[in-house]
């Protein structure tokens, strides 16, 4: 039975959007255990407070008088005069009376009995559904792999042609060459299939034209005259692999080192070393040959950069390795699918950011004593080597309004704790034989997601090629490793470089570190989210002010008293303004206005005061209190809005440290 691929495509695309929903209703899931967890633990320090009350009351019916009026028999009250009297001539310790107070202390004690039967249910029905979502995902991901299986085909649709090809290339220029084909079964999506032919065919061109050797130049060399090129492919992980080697000559890099020079790539005056990978990797470059003449064998005045576009835009990877006198392997590494993958949510500076986890080399949370500082770069110690660390953050380039990560309901529940004296976490990536230590704020979460990709609206960074929706709906970026390494390469030494010999002389070849782009800490602050941390003991009105101020981009903090905001202000730097009641239990406004006075720190921070209490002298208690600006309720929205607005132009922007 034919299917047509549009049809899978579609059905596809149906399959992601069950993913997002999976993952919304996992979230959802998730924070209702949280409300659940929490309504147990207020149901049980209630269940305390009423079994503290039952016993003030059994201590006030023994201290109580049996002869007053207030008390009354165990008896119902509906019984005559007479039965009443049958227990007049007992004691309190010989028969219990109950009062009006102990009668309703018994009847919300029953009532309890019975939410706490209703609360046990609730976690019956939330472990049930705990179950029913881990089958859903069980099934929902079998699904996902069978239509994934389902569009691929073997890598045999197009290797089968190339044994033809290199038959008829060894007759017309008379060299003797051997094709070996191995893995021909692994499946590939269709989709990437069908564009692999063009970059696989100029690879195998490429290595029988400047790869293989003529058959006098083998003898000489000791080698069998009849070359060998091996495609090899194989699936490792979430990827395909494919390997193209030949056993020829290997890369020339003196030869490529000099024409880099001659192009303007590489100053030879530099003292700085590069690894020979970086200059190997000069043959992915546009308009790079080192063919004197255009031929018509294998590139035909094509270099190999259109390769590397061609898997970029597959979302794969080529690289190349090379031994003098021994031949050269190219590799080609692409996803088993473009629509679904598992990613790894990074924050990088106030911006989520996801990353394949396939092409994440490792992960850790460094201890200060694997950070080595050298000449004003710091270094891990990793595996025995030394890898410089990259802030993440100085490599993306962002000038639009940003919101803060750790205002988001899926990243905040998702972090992973990080030890307060150690690093922040490290991402270690590698690009052809190099390592590169990228460092993030935090760790926020590695989860299966649905890649979607950029409209033709706006020309996305070629570091991003798609994004990704949380379960909560927001919306966020999936960075290309490979892309976004793609500067660092060019620019990063190693202590292990070995340079380049140009005729008779060693000369030491460098690459032009590129321009850097605006790093994310450039970025204007008042660009970014600013944060309000609200004082009111009103639950409502701490929710209705909220609301309004979320609703004009401010991330918004809460505070129920003076005490409690004098804490998160000392906790968090990143607090730009405080609007504070007056009449408030345990501090009160203007008490929260003394003690921050007392702390320069805290000065700082303007505090607008928003309350019911509209005298002069209130208000000039406040402004004493070196109080911003001082507001009455009923408060007209949009002017106190523009105020905040003033108020916050002119206070300075905290910077925002990792987390």
């Amino acid at each position: 039975m034919r299917v047509d691929l549009s049809v899978l495509e579609r059905m596809n695309n149906l399959v992601g959007e069950l993913v997002l929903n999976r993952n919304s209703l996992s979230l959802q899931h998730d924070q209702l255990q949280m409300v659940v967890g929490q309504m147990s633990k207020r149901f049980k320090s209630f269940g305390d407070l009423v079994n503290g009350l039952r016993e003030a009351s059994d201590q006030m019916l023994l201290q109580s008088n049996p002869s007053e009026g207030t008390t009354r028999h165990l008896l119902p009250s509906s019984q005559n005069q007479g039965e009443e009297n049958l227990t007049a001539g007992f004691d309190s310790l010989e028969m219990d009376r109950y009062n009006g107070l102990h009668t309703q202390i018994q009847d919300i004690f029953e009532e309890l009995m019975q939410l706490e039967e209703g609360v046990d249910d609730i976690d019956v029905l939330l472990e049930q559904t705990t179950q029913s979502i881990s089958q859903q995902r069980q099934g929902l991901s079998r699904l996902q792999n069978e239509l994934m299986w389902a569009r691929m085909l073997p890598l045999d649709n197009i290797l089968s042609r190339f044994p033809r090809v290199l038959r008829d290339l060894s007759a017309k220029h008379g060299k003797l060459v051997e094709l070996n084909l191995v893995g021909t079964g692994v499946l590939v999506d269709k989709g990437i299939l069908e564009k692999l032919h063009d970059p696989m065919l100029h690879l195998l061109r490429n290595a029988f034209d400047h790869g293989i050797e003529p058959p006098e130049t083998r003898r000489q060399q000791g080698k069998p005259e009849q070359g060998t090129i091996e495609i090899r492919a194989f699936h490792q992980g979430n990827q395909t692999v494919i390997e193209i080697k030949d056993d020829g000559r290997g890369l020339n890099l003196e030869k490529i080192a000099r024409r880099a020079v001659e192009l303007g790539w590489v100053k030879r005056e530099e003292l700085r070393t590069i690894p020979q990978q970086v200059v190997a990797d000069l043959i992915f470059e546009p308009n790079f040959s080192t063919a004197l003449e255009v031929s018509e064998l294998s590139g035909r005045g094509v270099g190999l950069n259109v390769v590397r576009e061609q898997l970029k835009a597959l979302k794969g990877t080529v690289s190349a390795t090379s031994s003098p006198g021994e031949g050269t392997k190219f590799s080609l590494k692409l996803p088993l699918t473009l629509s679904v993958a598992k990613l790894m949510v990074c924050q990088v500076g106030p911006l989520a950011i996801a990353l394949p986890s396939d092409a994440i080399e490792d992960l850790l949370v460094p201890e200060p004593k694997r950070i080595k500082l050298v000449a004003q770069q710091r270094f891990l110690h990793w595996r025995d080597d030394l890898i410089a660390i990259h802030p993440m953050a100085e490599l993306l380039d962002y000038n639009c309004p940003l919101p803060d990560a750790t205002s988001l309901k899926t990243l905040t529940d998702s972090t992973i704790p990080i030890p307060p004296d150690w690093a922040p976490p490290v991402l270690i990536l590698k690009q052809g034989e190099q390592h590169f230590a990228l460092e993030v704020n935090r760790l926020l979460m590695e989860q299966e997601l649905v890649i979607k990709p950029f409209g033709n609206a706006a020309t996305a960074p070629e570091y991003a090629y798609g994004c990704t929706i949380l379960g909560d709906g927001q919306m966020i970026p999936v960075l290309d490793a490979s892309a976004l390494l793609g500067s660092l390469t060019q620019a990063t030494s190693s202590f292990s470089g070995t340079g380049i010999h140009l005729g008779e002389e060693t000369s030491i070849v460098t690459l032009e570190a590129p321009v850097a782009p605006p790093s994310m800490s450039s970025v204007a602050p008042a660009r970014l989210s600013k944060t309000i941390l609200v004082v009111d003991d009103s639950t409502a009105m701490r929710r209705t002010l909220a609301l309004s101020l979320e609703k004009a981009g401010y991330r918004i903090l809460q505070a129920g008293d003076g005490q409690e905001a004098l804490e998160q202000l000392r906790q968090s730097s990143t607090i730009q303004l405080v609007i504070c009641d007056v009449e408030m239990p345990t501090m009160n406004g203007f008490e929260f206005l003394s003690q921050r006075r007392r702390e320069p720190e805290l000065l700082k921070v303007p505090v607008v005061m928003l309350t019911s209490r509209s005298s002069d002298k209130h208000r000039r208690l406040a402004l004493q209190l070196n109080a911003n600006d001082y507001f009455s309720k009923p408060y007209v929205e949009q002017e106190f809005l523009k105020s905040i607005r003033a108020i916050l132009d002119e206070a300075p922007t905290p910077s925002i440290s990792p987390v």
